[in-house]
């Protein structure tokens, strides 16, 4: 068996940055919240809770003056004005990217109608949205332009500024953006693509990998947006592609007979799990 594994398989470094500084966090302070989870995935967050973690899903369950992580998609502004207001110590753990489109939306919404291009309930978006104000909207799909222009039409605003979620499919996110062109042709529409490098070079390589291989296996957190759409594109070129948050998920599946299995991760996926897949296909090809 050959395995074809991803060179940007695995936590990307905003995330991995993120976890080594929470376990840091963790480590210096008898109790610490984390805002939602730090990051979509499962195993990462178990070991922060296991060392004194306290993930909430509400800021209303944190205590006053107590000190709390701000998780790597971001939150909306008033979260962080609640947190002053209730004297909370804020490590903010808010990914690089997801910030500067914080900043970049703060300061459109004073002038333009605001498209977020990604999914309207995953927390990354809650929280731009939250920045971009009540002359926004979020678009997942074309048939939701014409109800984004309706609300534009109402608005008033001078022109259209779209931004997308990070981890968004940097190829349906083109696709989008053409289409909103087109349905608002006589406005103008400035596109800022907001799509992470590290996630298109990951969608990239999955999309090359999957066109080589027999079977494809995309490890990550289930609720994690940027492995659901790796899943989704190695669907276009590989009949059996299979999803795994560890090992475990693969034992009862057979492999045995793959002449080639590509291999890839989502950005928040440890690199032990990776390595521990990794080891799982090369002892069926000792066997």
């Amino acid at each position: 068996m050959e395995l074809i594994v991803g060179k940007y398989a695995g936590m990307c470094e905003g995330v991995s940055y993120a976890v080594r500084r929470a376990q840091e966090i963790v480590k210096e302070n008898d109790k610490v919240y984390c805002l939602g989870e730090l990051v979509h995935n499962r195993q990462v967050v178990d070991e922060l809770e296991k060392n004194g973690m306290i993930t909430v899903q509400d800021i209303a369950e944190i205590p006053n003056y107590s000190k709390v992580i701000f998780r790597t998609h971001g939150v909306p502004k008033e979260i962080y004005e609640r947190a002053y207001r209730k004297g909370l110590e804020v490590y903010d753990l808010t990914c690089g990217n997801v910030q500067a489109i914080h900043v970049k939306v703060d300061k459109e919404k004073k002038k333009s109608f605001i498209i977020i291009v990604g999914n309207a309930n995953h927390p990354e978006v809650i929280g731009i949205k939250g920045f971009a104000g009540e002359n926004s909207y979020v678009i997942d799909d074309a048939d939701e332009i014409l109800d984004a222009y309706m609300e534009y039409e109402k608005t008033k605003m001078g022109y259209v500024y779209v931004v997308g979620q990070t981890t968004f499919s940097s190829k349906k996110f083109d696709v989008l953006t053409d289409e909103l062109r087109e349905n608002f042709a006589e406005t103008i529409v400035m596109v800022d693509k907001t799509i992470c490098s590290a996630t298109d070079k990951r969608q990239d390589e999955t999309r090359d990998i999957s066109k080589k291989v027999n079977s494809m296996v995309i490890i990550g957190g289930k609720n994690s947006s940027n492995t659901q759409k790796l899943v989704e594109i190695a669907k276009e070129n590989c009949e059996k592609v299979y999803f795994a948050q560890t090992r475990k998920d693969l034992r009862k599946m057979d492999f045995v007979n793959e002449e080639k299995v590509g291999i890839m991760a989502g950005a928040s996926t440890p690199k032990e799990v990776v390595d521990d897949i990794i080891d799982f296909f090369n002892k069926i090809s000792v066997e």
